[in-house]
C-alpha cells in the first residue's frame, strides 16, 4: 500500500512539474492576462484520468496555487483589484477554482470510457472559461471599449485564449490516448 501511495505521489509531482514548465511556454499571450500555452493543462488532466479525480483535484489545486503565485510575483494582477472583495473574486475565479477544476476531467471515465474523458476535458475547460468570464465582467470589464457591454467584452477577451487552449488540449489528448499502450496505462482498455 505504501509503495502505491509513493508512486501516486511521484507521478503527481512529475506531472505537476511538467504542467508548470509547459505553462511558461506561451504560444499566445493576452495583454491583461490569459494565454495559450503548450498544453499546460494536459499533465494535470492525465493525472486525473490515470489516478482518479481525487489525485487529479489535489494536483490541480497545487497547480492553481502556482498560477496564483506566478501572478503575484509578476505583479500585474492585484493593482487592479480595488477592494478586498474584488481580490477574493480574483483569487477564487481567476486562479483557485478554474485551475483546480481541471482535476475533475475524468468524472465520466467509469461510465463512458474514453468518450467520457474527452467530454470531461471539454467540460472542465468550459468551467474554467466561465470562471474567467465572471472575473472579466466583475473586474476586467472596466476596460471594455465604450458602448460594449462588459459581458460581451469578457466573452471575446477570454474566448480568444480559452477556445484555442481547449482545442489544443483536446487534440493532444485524442492523439496521445489514441495509442493503445497509453490507453492501457490510463486504465482505458480492458
Amino acid at each position: 500500500m505504501k509503495n502505491t501511495k509513493v508512486r501516486l505521489l511521484a507521478e503527481s509531482a512529475i506531472m505537476l512539474a511538467l504542467a508548470i514548465a509547459l505553462s511558461f511556454v506561451k504560444i499566445w499571450e493576452m495583454p491583461m492576462g490569459g494565454s495559450v500555452t503548450l498544453l499546460s493543462m494536459l499533465p494535470i488532466m492525465l493525472i486525473a484520468v490515470k489516478n482518479g479525480n481525487g489525485w487529479g483535484v489535489g494536483t490541480a489545486f497545487l497547480f492553481s496555487l502556482f498560477q496564483l503565485a506566478q501572478a503575484v510575483m509578476e505583479g500585474n494582477v492585484f493593482p487592479y483589484c480595488t477592494t478586498l472583495g474584488i481580490v477574493a473574486v480574483c483569487v477564487a475565479f481567476d486562479y483557485i477554482v478554474p485551475f483546480t477544476v481541471l482535476g475533475l476531467c475524468a468524472v465520466g471515465k467509469k461510465k463512458l470510457g474514453l468518450p467520457g474523458v474527452y467530454l470531461g476535458i471539454v467540460g472542465v475547460c468550459v468551467v474554467r472559461f466561465l470562471c474567467h468570464f465572471t472575473t472579466g465582467i466583475v473586474i476586467w470589464g472596466q476596460w471594455a471599449p465604450e458602448g460594449m457591454a462588459k459581458a460581451v467584452y469578457s466573452l471575446i477577451y477570454n474566448g480568444q485564449y480559452m477556445l484555442p487552449e481547449m482545442i489544443l488540449t483536446l487534440v493532444a489528448a485524442v492523439l496521445l490516448l489514441n495509442a493503445k499502450p497509453i490507453r492501457k496505462l490510463m486504465g482505458l482498455t480492458k
